[in-house]
């Protein structure tokens, strides 16, 4: 099962070349986004006042695909990172206690709008830009107003009701 998250690129790392555990291996490539996907309230466009900043990860064969998007991805780009969860156990030297450690493996990315607003690749090449939710919600304001000033009042009945 895969999950996506879009954020705004912070910084994106150079390639790093990192040694296995076991001497017989070859080294492994990795290189690292940092992006910033807090959250904004969908009706007045606030930023939330809790972060959410985080660093995902590339490594290996996945790069290798991926390293070209890699590579235009500027700050302030807007991404999407394609990415699975995945867990493991192991025991705490000392203690032998059971412990968990989950974390996420990317397999793609996409750079949906460039930070000097063009269009990065089509993430979802069927939809159309969505308008603003703010811009969304006076729009939905404004035609509620011109509903009620063309729809003439209810006709008032003996005891008062429009009935």
């Amino acid at each position: 099962m895969s999950n996506s998250i879009s954020g705004r690129v912070i910084a994106v790392s150079k390639l790093q070349s990192v040694a296995s555990a076991d001497a017989s291996k070859q080294p492994v490539s990795k290189r690292e986004i940092f992006i910033d996907c807090t959250l904004y309230d969908p009706y007045t466009g606030q930023r939330s006042q809790y972060e959410n900043k985080m660093v995902l990860e590339f490594v290996g064969k996945v790069l290798e695909k991926v390293n070209p998007v890699l590579e235009q991805a500027q700050p302030n780009d807007i991404v999407t990172v394609s990415f699975e969860l995945k867990g493991r156990s192991y025991q705490e030297k000392g203690t032998n206690k059971t412990k968990y450690m989950t974390q996420p493996r990317c397999f793609d990315i996409a750079i949906t709008r460039k930070a000097d607003g063009g269009q990065g690749q089509q993430f979802f090449p069927n939809s159309s830009p969505q308008p603003q939710p703010q811009i969304q919600q006076q729009q939905q304001v404004q035609q509620v107003a011109q509903q009620l000033n063309a729809e003439p009042a209810p006709a008032q009945g003996d005891n008062g009701l429009p009935f």
